[in-house]
């Protein structure tokens, strides 16, 4: 039994050294075979880098059109002021921010909105009109600049919630008035059913858009509630739902559960267009990594049988000391493995340089290494580099000691 472990043991040995020898000595195919693998090591770790860091912030761009998912009372539109008619208790925003829990990422803010009669204080030149009838918006305007990061205040204070007595008014809006930060206008609502209150407000920003809401004035939810006489009501709340087209729907299946007595309706343009963009940016991507690691197989398969015939002396060497088959072809695939280890060491750190220098190239951001993909392209390459194996030791089989020590 001992002698049985012993020569055991000597078998192992020998199989290891040899295993270390064939990694130590140079040969140029073995050379080529790790440039390949190292070549499609790269592209996959540029790409998946790329494609982890395009998703992230395409997600962000598609954040910044503002609101995927409305919520508003049954048989009101379903959208900026065409919600004006329809009325909701303002609590059900308070139900909205219990589910933050549940819906990971959620954004909401309420709005009020408002048909108001719009005038400057004092009244200015004659070019200039005496009043308008706009839409007024009541919410907090400092959840709302988080809700849509692409609005841009052009004029006051840039941050900051807005505070009593205070507005924001629209870019159009501020050009037709020739309105700027410390001017007053005054606002009186019911302008379409008879005048039911007026205010007085202080511009302190001008915002623009790139929208409707050009043409819009912003006040304090409760300040536009007191002056339409509509104390604890809101017409909508506008909801971001971060993820794909899959995650939106079933963030507004829950929503939906929660507020049976309401209508939530996603903002299908774009939630399509978020999940049509992904969708294609990530079929293009399999797409690419699968031609080029089909490209490299090819290539790691014709060098590794190059090894295997430059080698056939070795093996038949082996094989007449003994060796057998499963041996000989567990030495070969742990060599094809090595190397892909090599290979995908140093070709994830190649491909998150060449990530960052297309990102900052191309698309003018900075991308930082994803290291989620090291392991990813890592075991890729190794599993590669074995399948590419797999046919030359279909080669390596067919050796016959005698036939390839004679050199026929």
């Amino acid at each position: 039994m001992s002698e049985r472990s012993e020569q055991t043991g000597k078998r192992r040995s020998l199989f290891w050294r040899l295993w270390v020898r064939s990694l130590v000595v140079r040969r140029p195919q073995a050379a080529l075979a790790v440039i390949s693998l190292l070549v499609g090591a790269s592209l996959a770790s540029m790409l998946l880098n790329l494609y982890s860091d395009v998703h992230r912030k395409m997600t962000q761009e598609f954040r910044s059109y503002g609101a995927n998912v409305i919520l508003s009372s049954k048989g009101a539109a379903s959208g900026g002021q065409a919600a004006v008619g329809g009325f909701m208790d303002g609590a059900a925003f308070q139900q909205v921010e219990s589910l933050r829990s549940k819906v990971n990422g959620l954004v909401a803010a309420p709005v009020l909105y408002l048909v108001t009669r719009i005038s400057r204080v004092p009244a200015g030149g004659p070019r200039l009109p005496d009043f308008e009838n706009i839409v007024a918006v009541g919410s907090d305007f400092s959840a709302l600049k988080v809700l849509v990061p692409g609005w841009r205040v052009t004029a006051g204070a840039d941050d900051g919630p807005l505070g009593p007595g205070s507005c924001a008014v629209g870019t159009h809006l501020a050009q037709r008035f020739q309105l700027k930060p410390g001017d007053a206008v005054k606002l009186t609502a019911g302008a379409a059913q008879g005048e039911t209150g007026s205010q007085i407000f202080q511009v302190v920003r001008v915002i623009s858009t790139g929208s409707s809401e050009d043409d819009q004035v912003f006040v304090p939810l409760s300040e536009l509630q007191k002056l339409g006489g509509l104390e604890g009501k809101i017409s909508v709340i506008h909801m971001n739902i971060p993820g794909q087209a899959t995650e939106i729907d079933r963030g507004v299946r829950q929503m939906a559960a929660a507020f049976p007595h309401l209508d939530v309706r996603p903002i299908r343009q774009i939630v399509y267009s978020q999940g049509k963009v992904l969708h294609t940016i990530r079929g293009l991507l399999i797409s690419l990594m699968g031609l080029i690691l089909a490209i490299i197989a090819l290539c790691v398969m014709a060098t590794m049988t190059a090894i295997v015939l430059e080698r056939r002396k070795d093996i038949a060497v082996m094989k007449a000391l003994g060796a057998t088959n499963p041996e000989v072809t567990r030495l070969f695939l742990m060599e094809g493995a090595s190397l892909g280890l090599v290979a995908g060491v140093a070709g994830f750190a190649v491909g998150g340089f060449l990530a960052a220098q297309v990102g900052m190239r191309l698309f003018g951001v900075s991308l930082g290494v994803v290291w989620w993909t090291l392991p990813l392209v890592w075991s890729a390459t190794i599993l590669l580099a074995a399948l590419a194996t797999f046919f030359p030791v279909g080669v390596m089989r067919r050796i016959q000691p005698a036939t390839a020590l004679k050199g026929e």
